[in-house]
């Protein structure tokens, strides 16, 4: 398997398993790192606590767990989702808003 599929189907995964986790996640959103090194996840949910800030967390590898790539989540309330998209919130630099891909 080529690392790109192996990347694309790390992020479908994780994707899924937070969506069950979250029942009021509403969208999940890939943006691709051009290096493939992280699996960068941005979660829309109606559990996110608002902060008015977009915090990245990030995530080691866990191959005995599937996960053979680090990750960075960002979990953003619906309202801050939408101050995202009008320019009003920013993403950390590197993260595209253009290049997103919804899963």
């Amino acid at each position: 398997m080529s690392k790109d599929l192996d990347y694309r189907a790390t992020a479908a995964s994780l994707a899924a398993a937070h969506l069950k986790e979250d029942t009021k996640t509403v969208e999940v959103y890939l943006f691709p790192d051009p290096q493939l090194d992280d699996v960068r996840l941005l979660e829309v949910s109606g559990s996110a606590p608002r902060s008015g800030d977009v915090l990245p967390f990030r995530f080691e590898p866990r191959p005995d767990l599937g996960v053979p790539f680090a990750s960075v989540v960002i979990l953003l309330s619906p309202d801050e989702w939408k101050a995202v998209q009008s320019g009003t919130l920013p993403l950390p630099p590197g993260w595209d808003l253009s290049k997103r891909e919804k899963l």
